[in-house]
C-alpha cells in the first residue's frame, strides 16, 4: 500500500504531462523531433522516480525535480508545464518531513531557482517581478500547507507516545500498588503482632521463675492486639479511596480523608482557600499525599489530637501552601506514649516512608517541606510549600505512581493565557503570499505604482500572521485594512487602477480569514455567521472603491434605494464566494476536534483503567485484611482477656502467618529489592525491640 501511494502521483502527473505533451500536438497533426521526444519522455520518467522517493528522501527528490525541470528550459515550455506540479509536491514533502532550518534552506533553494527559471524565458523587467511574485506566493502557499501539516502530523504522534506511555503505566499500576501496600502491611505487622509473639513466648517461657511477668504479657498483648486492629482499620480506611478520586478536587478528597481519620478518633479540621477547592493534577495528589502522611503520623502518636490542615495560596509567588498542625493527643494515656516518642521515631512512621516520603512527594515538583515539634505549644507541624504552576515531569506518577498525561492536568487558577505569542512559520509562509497577490496584480496593471501598493497590501495580510489563535479578531483587522484602498482612492494617493487590483486581489485575505473562524473558532453553528461579516465588509468596500472613482453616484444613480439593491447584490455574491473557505475551514476544524476528542477519550480510558487496577488492588487487600489478619488480631484480644497466654503465642503466630503469606502474595508481582526498604536507625527490622508499653523485663534475648 505504501509503494502505490508513493508512485501513484507521480505516474499520474507524467500521464498528464506526457498526454499534454506531446501528445496533444501529435494527435492535432504538428510536428515533434526526435531528441526533443526522447527529452520530455527522460524527464517524466525521472521526475516520476523522484517523486516517488519525496518520502524517503524529501530533499533529494526537490533537487532533483528542480534539476530536471532546469535541464527542461531546453525544450518547448510546455514540456515540462505540468512538471511544475511536480515541483510543488516535492517541495510540500520537505516541508512536512524536514526539520525547519533544512525546510527553509531548501525552500529558498528552490524560490531562486524557480525564478531564475523564469527569468532565463523572460525579456521585459515587469514580466521577470510578476514571475518572481508569483513563484513566491505560490511556493509560500505550499510551504505554508506542509508545516501545517508536520504540525499536525507531529501532534497526533506526540499523542499517540502519550498513550502508549499510559498504556505501559496501566499495565503496571496493579504491580506497583501491591508493592506499596506490602510496604504498609510490613509496618503494622513489625510493630505490634511480632512484638506480641516474642513476648508472650518469653513470658512463657520465664513462667516458672517470674510469675509477675504473666499478667504483663496479657495486658500488654491485649494492648497490642487493639493497636494491630487499630492500624489495620486505618489502612482499611486508606484504601477505602474510590477510583473516582484522583480525578475530585483537592477539598472534596482532603475532606473525605480527613471524615475517615475523624472515624478513628482524631479531630480534623480542614480548610481549603476557595481557589484551590478544585485543584487536580500532581499538585493535588503530593498535597493529598503529604496530608495523609501527617495525619497518619497524629493518628498513631497523637490520638485523639486536634489537627487543622490548611491549603492556600501564596501571595508573594503564588505557590501552595499546606500545613498540618496537631496540638498532641487529647488523653493522659496518648500524652504519656507522646512524650516517649522521639521525633525520629515519629519522623519514620505511617506508611514506612514518614517525613521522607512527604519530603520526596514535594521535591517530586520543586517544591519543599519541613516537619518537627511545634516550638511555641505541644504538638506536631508540617509545612510544604509546592509550586502551583507545574509542568508534569515524564515520570510524574498517579496515583502513587501513574504517570499523568499533561493533557489531563487541570490547574484552576486565576492567570491571563496571552493570546498574542509565538508566530508559526506556517502562518508567516501564508501571509507573505497572500501579500503577494496584489502586488503582482497592480505590477501587471501598473508597473509604476507597485512600490506605492505594498503598504496596503503588506497591512492587509499582516494580521493573518495571529489566525489561529484570534481568528475572529483577524477577520475583523482584515476588513478593516480592506479599506485603505478606497480611502487611498479617496485622497488621491493611489490611482482607480491600483486600488481595484488591491480590493479584488486582496479579497484573498478575506478568504483566508473566514477559513480561519471556521478552522480555529470553534464548531460550525458558532461560526457561521463570520461568512456573513465577510460579505459585508466587502459589499462596502466595493462600494465604498466605486463612490471614491465616480462610478456610483448617489444623487445622479437613483439614490440610496439602487446603492443599497447594490449592496446586498454584491453581498450575496460575496455570501456565496466565502461560503466555500469557510465550509472547508468548519469541514477541517470538526476533524481536528474529532482526532483530538478520540485521543482524549483513549488517553482518558487508560488513566481510568489504570486508578481501577490500583483500586480494585486496594478493596481486594482490604478485603483479606479485615478478614484473617483482623480475626486473629481479635483473638489475640479474647485471648489475653481469658488469661489464656499460650493462646496469645497461637493466634499472634496466626495472624502474623496469615500477614505474611498476604505479604508474599504482594511481593510474588514484583522484584524483591522493589518492595523492601532498607532499614533505618529510628525503624529498626521486627524482633529487634519491643514496642512501647511492653514489660522491660521481657526481651527476646532472655534465657
Amino acid at each position: 500500500m505504501e509503494g502505490i501511494r508513493n508512485w501513484l502521483l507521480p505516474v499520474l502527473l507524467a500521464v498528464q504531462q506526457l498526454a499534454y505533451w506531446p501528445g496533444r500536438v501529435l494527435r492535432d497533426g504538428g510536428h515533434v523531433g526526435g531528441a526533443q521526444l526522447v527529452g520530455a519522455s527522460a524527464a517524466a520518467v525521472a521526475i516520476t522516480v523522484a517523486l516517488a522517493l519525496r518520502r524517503r528522501r524529501p530533499v533529494a527528490a526537490a533537487l532533483a525535480v528542480e534539476a530536471v525541470l532546469a535541464a527542461g528550459s531546453l525544450l518547448p515550455e510546455d514540456a515540462t508545464l505540468l512538471h511544475e506540479v511536480g515541483a510543488l509536491v516535492a517541495l510540500y514533502s520537505v516541508m512536512v518531513r524536514c526539520a525547519p532550518r533544512t525546510a527553509v534552506a531548501a525552500g529558498a533553494a528552490l524560490t531562486v531557482s524557480a525564478s531564475v527559471r523564469g527569468a532565463v524565458r523572460l525579456d521585459s523587467a515587469v514580466e521577470i517581478g510578476g514571475e518572481v511574485l508569483v513563484n513566491c506566493a505560490v511556493l509560500l502557499a505550499v510551504a505554508g500547507l506542509g508545516r501545517s501539516r508536520r504540525h499536525w502530523l507531529a501532534g497526533r504522534e506526540a499523542a499517540a507516545r502519550e498513550l502508549a506511555r499510559a498504556e505501559a503505566e496501566r499495565g503496571r499500576a496493579a504491580t506497583t500498588e501491591r508493592q506499596r501496600l506490602a510496604r504498609e502491611l510490613h509496618d503494622v505487622g513489625a510493630h505490634h503482632l511480632t512484638s506480641v509473639v516474642v513476648t508472650a513466648e518469653t513470658a512463657l517461657r520465664l513462667a516458672d521463675r517470674r510469675p509477675e511477668l504473666t499478667p504483663q504479657a496479657l495486658g500488654f498483648a491485649a494492648d497490642s492486639g487493639r493497636e494491630t486492629l487499630t492500624a489495620l482499620d486505618r489502612l482499611v480506611a486508606m484504601m477505602r479511596t474510590s477510583a473516582a478520586d484522583e480525578e475530585s478536587g483537592i477539598e472534596e478528597r482532603v475532606g473525605e480523608l480527613a471524615a475517615g481519620f475523624a472515624r478513628l478518633g482524631l479531630r480534623p479540621a480542614v480548610d481549603v482557600a476557595p481557589d484551590l477547592a478544585a485543584l487536580t493534577g500532581p499538585v493535588a495528589e503530593a498535597a493529598f499525599g503529604i496530608v495523609r502522611e501527617a495525619l497518619t503520623n497524629a493518628l498513631r502518636y497523637a490520638p485523639g489530637a486536634a489537627v487543622r490542615v490548611r491549603i492556600r495560596v501564596l501571595e508573594r509567588d503564588g505557590a501552595v501552601e499546606l500545613t498540618v498542625i496537631d496540638d498532641g493527643p487529647a488523653t493522659d494515656e496518648g500524652a504519656s506514649a507522646y512524650s516517649g516518642a522521639s521525633a525520629g521515631a515519629r519522623q519514620g512512621l505511617g506508611s514506612g516512608r514518614g517525613t521522607a516520603g512527604m519530603r520526596e512527594r514535594a521535591a517530586a515538583l520543586g517544591g519543599t517541606l519541613a516537619a518537627g515539634p511545634r516550638p511555641d505549644a505541644p504538638g506536631w507541624s508540617v509545612r510544604a510549600r509546592l509550586p502551583h504552576h507545574f509542568a508534569v515531569p515524564h515520570n510524574f506518577a498517579v496515583p502513587h505512581n501513574f504517570a499523568v498525561p499533561h493533557r489531563f492536568t487541570v490547574l484552576h487558577h486565576s492567570s491571563r493565557r496571552r493570546v498574542l505569542r509565538g508566530l508559526d512559520p506556517a502562518d508567516g509562509a501564508a501571509t507573505l503570499a497572500v501579500a503577494a497577490l496584489p502586488l503582482f496584480a497592480v505590477l501587471a496593471e501598473s508597473p509604476a505604482d507597485t512600490a506605492l501598493a505594498c503598504g496596503p497590501a503588506v497591512a492587509h495580510a499582516l494580521p493573518l500572521l495571529w489566525r489561529r489563535r484570534a481568528p475572529w479578531a483577524v477577520l475583523v483587522a482584515v476588513l478593516a485594512t480592506a479599506w485603505s484602498a478606497p480611502l487611498g482612492l479617496a485622497f488621491g494617493l493611489l490611482s482607480p487602477a491600483v486600488a481595484l487590483c488591491l480590493v479584488t486581489a486582496g479579497a484573498l485575505a478575506e478568504c483566508v480569514a473566514v477559513h480561519a473562524v471556521g478552522a480555529f473558532a470553534g464548531p460550525a453553528r458558532v461560526t457561521w455567521p463570520a461568512m456573513a461579516a465577510g460579505a459585508a465588509g466587502l459589499s462596502l468596500t466595493a462600494l465604498a472603491l466605486a463612490a471614491a472613482d465616480g462610478i456610483a453616484d448617489v444623487e445622479k444613480d437613483g439614490g440610496f434605494g439602487l446603492i443599497a439593491f447594490l449592496a446586498v447584490l454584491l453581498g450575496v455574491a460575496f455570501f456565496l464566494l466565502l461560503a466555500v473557505p469557510w465550509g472547508i475551514g468548519a469541514v477541517v476544524g470538526a476533524r481536528r476536534e474529532r482526532v483530538r476528542a478520540h485521543e482524549d477519550h483513549a488517553l482518558a480510558a487508560t488513566v481510568r483503567a489504570a486508578v481501577l487496577a490500583a483500586y480494585e488492588e486496594r478493596r481486594r487487600i482490604a478485603v483479606e485484611l479485615r478478614g484473617e489478619v483482623a480475626r486473629h488480631a481479635g483473638g489475640v484480644i479474647a485471648r489475653a482477656e481469658a488469661g489464656d497466654l499460650k493462646g496469645v503465642a497461637q493466634e499472634a503466630r496466626a495472624g502474623l502467618s496469615a500477614m505474611r503469606e498476604l505479604l508474599g502474595t504482594l511481593r510474588a508481582a514484583a522484584a524483591p529489592g522493589d518492595v523492601r526498604e532498607p532499614h533505618r536507625p529510628d525503624h529498626p527490622p521486627p524482633g529487634s525491640r519491643t514496642a512501647p508499653g511492653a514489660p522491660k523485663e521481657v526481651t527476646p534475648s532472655a534465657p
